[in-house]
């Protein structure tokens, strides 16, 4: 599976329980292997990605009319390690999402 999907199926029941959809897909994969997703409730956005060509995946939320970057990054890794970030960006995300 890919990077992209591994990391919103992690985040995914946390924006489903705060009542987010899935605004926009990008799914096609780049050739360096990007995805993209913006979720949205009511004004709130969050943006998913996965950047293919540094190898990492990262969120970022709509606050005051621009995109912030939530501080942890998915890395490619050790499936321990990826987890474990996963982890780590839910709970970055949980303080937007309440």
């Amino acid at each position: 599976m890919h990077e992209y999907y591994r990391i919103e199926q992690g985040i995914w029941p946390h924006l489903e329980k705060a009542g987010f959809v899935k605004e926009s897909e990008n799914d096609l994969v780049d050739y360096c292997g990007s995805i993209r997703t913006i979720f949205a409730k009511d004004e709130r956005r969050v943006l998913l990605e996965w950047d293919g060509e540094e190898g990492f995946g990262f969120a970022e939320v709509w606050r005051n009319g621009e995109w912030c970057a939530l501080p942890t990054k998915v890395l490619e890794s050790k499936e321990a390690e990826f987890q474990s970030a996963i982890k780590k960006l839910c709970a970055d995300l949980q303080g937007y999402l309440n």
